[in-house]
């Protein structure tokens, strides 16, 4: 069994990325935040991704609308070849559109 490539930082995204995401993440509503959780579509390390509510409600104060892309970034605790310094993840990033029902 061969030992596959270490992964460096790579700051970018890829359509399949997101269709991994959506089939992999879980979502959770905690009152005043939704937590997205899964491994990175690019370097498979689980993480948690964190959307507080309030910054995602419109004038009116309504909850984050289904159907809303929301843009996502690895947040993997790993700290990769090539990272920027201060910084941990791969450096991917992409787009999930929140399931009918989210955050209400």
């Amino acid at each position: 069994m061969s030992t596959p490539p270490s992964l460096r930082y790579q700051h970018g995204t890829d359509v399949e990325f997101a269709q991994r995401a959506a089939a992999t993440f879980a979502l959770e509503d905690f009152g005043s935040a939704l937590v997205l959780s899964g491994p990175c579509p690019r370097c498979g390390q689980e993480m948690d991704f964190m959307l507080v509510k309030e910054l995602f409600r419109d004038g009116t104060g309504a909850d984050p609308a289904p159907g809303r892309p929301v843009v996502m970034f690895c947040t993997a605790e790993a700290v990769y070849e090539g990272s920027p310094d201060g910084t941990s993840g791969c450096g991917a990033f992409w787009s999930l559109t929140l399931p009918a029902g989210a955050g209400g």
